[in-house]
Parts: structure tokens; sequence; C-alpha cells
């Protein structure tokens, strides 16, 4: 007998994502990270992080970067990188023409450095969740959201052709200033670089739907096919 979804979390679900459900996006801005302006710097494939990534400021291991990647990716080592639609990496953009890629790894020595994307700002009036798009190369383990310094509890709720969305109960940050902050861990012991592609941020006055059984078997088929993929180049 096949297992049904419940028809409650197939309406949440839809409320969750839809743009009715999105409020005001307060003080935070480039959520999408839609307003990036490429401004390339001699000595490689690298671009202002400011304008890069106008609000956000990036950390490696705690130290503020200046420069970003464009459209290639770190390897073997920490960094950042805005990816557009001429990037032709395994992932690729999420929505829109950007995408934000960060990863944890070496970086200089003796160093082992987390790299974090930040950003502070006003958590709008009514906000009940976090919504956000991302690829996680090695899964939640070595992934961490904070909002104020406290980590969010992360709830997959609906899977992409490469990327899942996910959601997170924000509803006691509403109408107050926080900083908002990605970090992609440095595992210990190591065990590889730990990429994140990340996209599409929306505050939403919807709470977090649980997702069905079978919804979630689905999403883990799909993220299982994404790390074999990456394995196998």
């Amino acid at each position: 007998m096949k297992a049904q979804t419940p028809a409650w979390w197939v309406g949440g679900l839809a409320l969750l994502v839809s743009a009715s459900g999105a409020v005001g996006q307060g003080s935070f801005q480039n959520l999408d990270f839609e307003s990036a302006t490429i401004v390339p710097v001699s000595g490689g494939p690298f671009v202002d992080f400011s304008q890069a990534f106008p609000g956000w400021t990036g950390y490696l291991g705690g130290v503020q970067e200046s420069l970003a990647s464009y459209d290639s990716v770190p390897m073997s080592t920490a960094g950042f990188s805005i990816l557009d639609r001429s990037y032709s990496g395994p992932i690729g953009v999420i929505d829109g023409s950007f995408t934000a890629f960060l990863q944890s790894g070496a970086g200089n020595v003796g160093q082992e450095p987390d790299a974090t994307l930040a950003q502070t700002g006003l958590v709008p009036a009514g906000t009940e969740s976090l919504l956000f798009k991302a690829y996680l190369g090695s899964g939640q383990d070595y992934f961490q959201v904070t909002l104020g310094g406290q980590a969010l509890s992360l709830v997959p709720v609906q899977a992409g052709s490469n990327y899942t969305l996910y959601a997170a109960d924000i509803h006691g940050w509403a109408g107050q200033t926080a900083e908002l902050a990605f970090t992609a861990l440095y595992p210990h012991p190591h065990i590889g670089e730990i990429p994140v592609y990340l996209d599409s941020m929306q505050f939403s006055d919807q709470g977090v739907p649980e997702p069905g059984v079978c919804n979630l078997s689905a999403l883990g088929a799909v993220l299982l096919g994404w790390r074999v993929l990456r394995r196998r180049r």
C-alpha cells in the first residue's frame, strides 16, 4: 500500500514557499545575492568581496576577507566565490543570476579555518521562519546557521535539482536586530574541504512544517546521488 503525504503538510509547504508567505525583509539586503557587481582584481580570478557580496561580510577563521573568487571555487583551501551562469561546475547557480559559495579548509600556515558569511539586520516583525536554498557537499554535520549567536535547527522541506530548501523557526527574533551567519565548519579530524552553495534567503510569516516520511526519503535519495556524483569527479 502506497503511503500518502499528509494534506496538511502539502498545504503548509505551499504556503511556506509562496510569495504570499514572505514578509518585508527589514534592513537585511542582498539575501538572494543578485546585487553582485563583478570588479576584477589583478593577480588571479579574484573580485572585490564587498562589491561581490554587498551587505555581507566573509570570515575565514575569524579573519575578515577582502577578496572572493569569481566563477571558480577554491581548490584544497578555504575561501569564498560568487558564481554566475557562466560557471561550469557540477552544481552551478541555484536561482537567478548569482549564487554564493563558501568552503572551509586549509588556510594560512597552521590554520584550519571555518568559512562564515554574515550580515546584521532587522528581522521583520511577524517573521515565523527563515528559508534558504543550499547544496551542502558534506551534509548538515559540517554546516551551521546562527541568528543572534544561537544555532538554528534546520528542517529540509523540499529537494530541487541542485539544492535543498531548508527552513528554521526564528519567531523569537521577530522585530529584533541580530546577526545572521552561515558557516561551513572545518571538520576535526580533517576529512577534506567542506563546500556550501547558498541562495534565496527569505523571511516568512509561515511556520515550519514537518516533512512527511516519503518526502524525507526522496530528499535523502537526491542528496545521496549528489554526493556520489561529487566523489566520482
